[in-house]
């Protein structure tokens, strides 16, 4: 069965699949705080919906051939243009002005469409359009791609993927038009399938807005807004319900931090937090976890440890917290840090047993002196 393609049909879906697109970008603008360049997509949907429906109406007769051959090739060109410049920005979330230099090229169009007349001429004006929908949706697939070291969210493949694809029946079109006796379909064919694509394109753009938002507001959750580690929250979600023989916990208490915010103040002791946070997180390795589980308690998670390993973990921590000196308002301050060890044997693998002992331990620390670290042994059975 062979099944023919009116292109005035062709057309008015193809505004239709701009239009919807650049509706659903407005109202994400509108909506999200995560829409970076949201507003220059919208834009640039709109205009190649304007393109399209131009070329609709000299179809129909309706326009001359100069006039909407014009408007329809310099509207392209603009809105492909802003889809780079939306897609910059939606990717890497940053605004920059050098992007708005893209608007050049249909400045340049226009102005070699009035000395050249290319665009009466139906094979070169498809071409010069299509040629330059290519060279923008292969450099945004790019910058989806390349950006994904600083956002690691999984649509960010498929968003480039489609934009890919996008790029491809762009190719196609202009083999048509150029090359028609080769070209693996005709350009209507290729232009129907690009209208299914930006479809695509313009859901998938809004679940990469909805995807970066819920990323935010899960980090937001799970942080300590003051030292920028996982909280309690993330810190216990991070840990096996189970332990395995080897896992060990640690947790650590600062010494006499309430003399501290009594003596220099509520500033002095976030600055102490802060500094101690990021002292010990320089100092761990890549698989283990470290949170703050509340107040000048932290918790931290090492997987893979022997006991003696664990307690001189501990111990070399607490030479990283004697080691520092936080300056806050002229005022140098000291601290220390006291560790409890557990590690997880045979008969007492559960998360919760483990915070027992480990607890039990850092009330051993703390009662036996300060600044050091215990490890839980069967004499602290009774405080566990």
């Amino acid at each position: 069965m062979t099944i023919h393609l009116d292109l005035a049909t062709v057309l008015l879906l193809h505004q239709c699949s701009f239009l919807v697109g650049a509706v659903c970008f407005v109202y994400m603008r509108l909506q999200s705080r995560s829409g970076e360049g949201l507003g220059a997509l919208a834009a640039g949907y709109f205009s190649l919906a304007l393109a399209s429906a131009l070329a609709g109406l000299g179809e129909q007769h309706l326009l001359s051939l100069p006039v909407w051959g014009f408007g329809s090739v310099t509207l392209g060109v603009a809105g492909y243009a802003l889809f780079w410049i939306g897609i910059r920005r939606l990717s890497s979330g940053k605004s920059r002005p050098m992007d708005w230099w893209a608007l050049a090229i249909p400045a340049v169009v226009a102005v070699l469409a009035f000395a050249t007349q290319f665009h009466v001429v139906s094979y070169l004006r498809g071409s010069i359009g299509n040629g330059f929908a290519f060279a923008s949706l292969a450099a945004s697939a790019f910058c989806i791609l390349r950006d994904r070291a600083c956002e690691r969210l999984p649509v960010r493949f498929l968003l480039a993927a489609l934009i890919a694809v996008g790029a491809l029946l762009a190719l196609l079109v202009i083999a048509g038009l150029l090359v028609p006796s080769v070209a693996p379909m005709t350009p209507i064919w290729a232009f129907f399938l690009r209208i299914m694509c930006q479809f695509a394109i313009a859901l998938f753009i809004i679940i990469l807005v909805t995807e970066r938002t819920e990323a935010e507001l899960r980090c937001v959750a799970e942080t300590d807004m003051l030292t920028g580690i996982g909280n309690r929250r993330w810190f216990m979600s991070s840990l096996p319900r189970s332990m395995i023989e080897g896992d060990a916990l640690l947790l650590m208490d600062l010494d006499f931090f309430k003399q501290v915010n009594d003596r220099f103040g509520h500033d002095a002791g976030d600055a102490v937090l802060v500094s101690f946070a990021e002292a010990i997180s320089r100092s761990l390795r890549p698989g283990d976890s470290f949170g703050r589980l509340g107040g000048e308690e932290f918790g931290l998670y090492l997987p893979k440890m022997t006991a003696s390993e664990a307690l001189a973990t501990a111990q070399r921590l607490c030479g990283v917290a004697r080691g520092l000196v936080v300056e806050c308002g002229g005022e140098r301050i000291s601290l220390t840090v006291s560790i409890g060890v557990a590690i997880a044997v045979d008969d007492q693998r559960s998360l919760t047993d483990l915070l027992k002992l480990a607890d039990a331990a850092l009330y051993a620390a703390k009662d036996s002196g300060r600044d050091r670290a215990v490890l839980f042994d069967p004499s602290l059975r009774a405080a566990a």
